[in-house]
């Protein structure tokens, strides 16, 4: 897997996480996307099994060859992993923060949402913010716990109420268990009748939970959270209608409006 193979393989992928490639210094460009690629590949792991066990399997064999690259055995012959091995290594990337995206991952397997509005705001962080912390560390400066924490978290609500349809698709919906229950349904019911309505409410509900711009120092950062603003307020002039096409059109200018993100 050559870099550029990479490159066409997150923007095919992971398109925001492929724009906010362009936001890092040149010297670990290639090392961010790597990680933000890896992250997919870790990520759609509930995608491509349909047994939990199955899956727990595959998130251990990542799980395995991430350590590789910490005792010294090297990556084998998988080709995200030798593109990011040197930065593992240059940059001193901590091993816990892929262990944490990787146990994020299993409460996929699950197959049921967060229990509440705390959940799935925990849920939120535990995706984004050891991925946002191994990027930062490449990326070097400085940076408020804080803020790492509600950016990170802010960006994975965006896009799992974007993912809404295509987990219906799937048969998971990740938003809270008690609103649900509150709409008198169930996430069968969500899955197999036609309840838009009650979806759009709750996606409503969820898109408040974005702490709101504290433009932050770190130019990162900064970007991250003003890409969180744009699909949000583009998800708000559509009526929180997660189902409507133009919620999952790239905005216009995207790229530039993020170029001229203000900082604090």
């Amino acid at each position: 897997m050559t870099a550029s193979f990479i490159v066409d393989e997150l923007k095919a992928v992971d398109y925001d996480r492929y724009l906010l490639g362009f936001f890092v210094p040149r010297a670990v460009r290639e090392g961010v996307w790597a990680l933000y690629l890896l992250n997919h590949e870790i990520a759609r792991t509930r995608s491509m099994v349909t047994d939990t066990n199955l899956g727990l399997i595959r998130l251990q064999w990542w799980r395995d060859e991430i350590a590789r690259l910490y005792d010294g055995r090297g990556c084998g012959q998988i080709p995200v992993l030798s593109t990011l091995a040197p930065y593992v290594e240059r940059y001193g990337l901590k091993q816990d923060y892929f262990d944490q995206i990787i146990y994020a991952r299993e409460f996929d397997l699950e197959d049921r949402p967060p229990s509440n509005e705390e959940g799935l705001c925990n849920y939120a962080r535990f995706l984004g913010e050891p991925l946002n912390r191994l990027a930062l560390q490449m990326i070097g400066g400085n940076v408020d716990d804080g803020e790492v924490i509600d950016i990170s978290r802010n960006f994975e609500l965006m896009k799992l109420i974007r993912g809404v349809p295509f987990m219906l698709s799937e048969g998971r919906f990740y938003l809270p268990q008690n609103w649900v229950d509150s709409k008198g349904l169930s996430v069968d019911k969500l899955v197999n009748n036609n309840e838009k309505s009650a979806i759009v409410d709750m996606v409503e509900r969820a898109s408040s939970l974005v702490v709101p711009y504290r433009k932050p120092e770190n130019r990162f950062l900064c970007v991250q959270q003003k890409m969180t603003d744009i699909w949000l307020k583009k998800l708000r002039k559509n009526g929180f209608d997660v189902f409507n096409s133009h919620n999952h059109v790239n905005p216009k200018f995207f790229g530039l409006r993020l170029l001229f993100s203000p900082r604090g």
